[in-house]
């Protein structure tokens, strides 16, 4: 890690990408070294704005200095107004091979829950056990996009190994503690041919799961019909947290149409059925759908 430091004025903000007003953010580290490829909004916006000066700048993170002591100013006033902090929007808390910045993400979190405000955690790395030590109230999540390795060399070179990731997390549902999976940005077939179904089983014990689309990338847009494939692929997701007991929320999920008649089901098998019907009247002919693919419930 470049050993330059990094001072800021504040530390911790109020978000408004969730939709509660409670939710705050910290980013204590400037960079990534995951190098995600898909492309990175943080680093599209960091160099946008001069932050950073290239993808290998962005490559070499660098720690907030006086994070912890900013931390230790802000809290007072946020422990009444904060419901939970999220790690992170713009760097990863648990970034893979970088035990400086793990450790700075445990003194936070641990300062955090002293105020007792929750820490919402999301990582392409490996969520050591020391994090479970701290309030049974903390969130642990994880990015998830694919189990093949291919796409892990191409788009995500040096994220955590996806065995490892998904063995972390599920430690801490082990313990005790909330979990949910973020499975985002969903590639097009164009971009990386890969089925839905794997990636979702292998995250089976989470609490939720989240889904969204590929964006800032135009190769999406050469795949034909790409808005029917992420709504058929949302559609689908959705029914299998349906019928896993599992919440869901991304894709589909904002469809009024969809939602105000899953409303009126009395039944999950109602709801599926329902969301069954929807997935055929997304602009995906019948026969484009691989059946193979989806549960039980869908099959003919």
């Amino acid at each position: 890690m470049d050993t330059e430091p990094i001072v800021r004025k504040s530390l911790i903000y109020h978000t408004k990408v969730e939709k509660d007003p409670g939710a705050y953010a910290a980013t204590p580290v400037v960079g990534c070294s995951h190098g995600c490829r898909f492309p990175c909004y943080a680093f599209l916006m960091m160099k946008k704005f001069g932050k950073i000066a290239s993808y290998e700048a962005w490559c070499e993170p660098k720690l907030v200095t006086n994070a912890l002591a900013l931390a230790e100013k802000e809290l007072p006033k946020l422990r009444d107004k904060a419901k939970f902090i999220h790690f992170s929007y713009a760097t990863d808390p648990f970034m893979y091979e970088h035990p400086e910045v793990i450790e700075l993400t445990l003194k936070l979190m641990a300062l955090i829950n002293s105020y007792d405000i929750p820490v919402h955690i999301l990582t392409k790395g490996i969520i050591l056990n020391e994090a479970f030590t701290l309030s049974k109230q903390n969130v642990f999540g994880i990015t998830l996009v694919s189990l093949a390795p291919a796409f892990h060399a191409k788009y995500e070179p040096g994220t955590a190994p996806y065995p490892e990731r998904i063995a972390a997390l599920k430690r801490a549902h082990a313990k005790g503690f909330k979990t949910f999976v973020n499975i985002e940005p969903y590639p097009t077939p164009n971009i990386f041919q890969q089925s839905l179904l794997p990636i979702l089983e292998a995250v089976a014990f989470v609490d939720e799961i989240r889904l969204s689309q590929l964006n800032y990338n135009d190769i999406i847009y050469q795949y034909r019909n790409w808005q029917a494939f992420y709504q058929k692929t949302g559609l689908f997701a959705k029914t299998w947290c349906l019928e896993h007991k599992i919440s869901y929320s991304g894709i589909a999920e904002e469809g009024e149409l969809v939602n105000t008649e899953i409303a009126k089901a009395e039944t999950v098998k109602e709801e599926i059925e329902i969301v069954k019907t929807k997935i055929v009247k997304v602009g995906v002919a019948k026969e484009e759908i691989d059946y193979s693919e989806l549960p039980y419930s869908f099959k003919e």
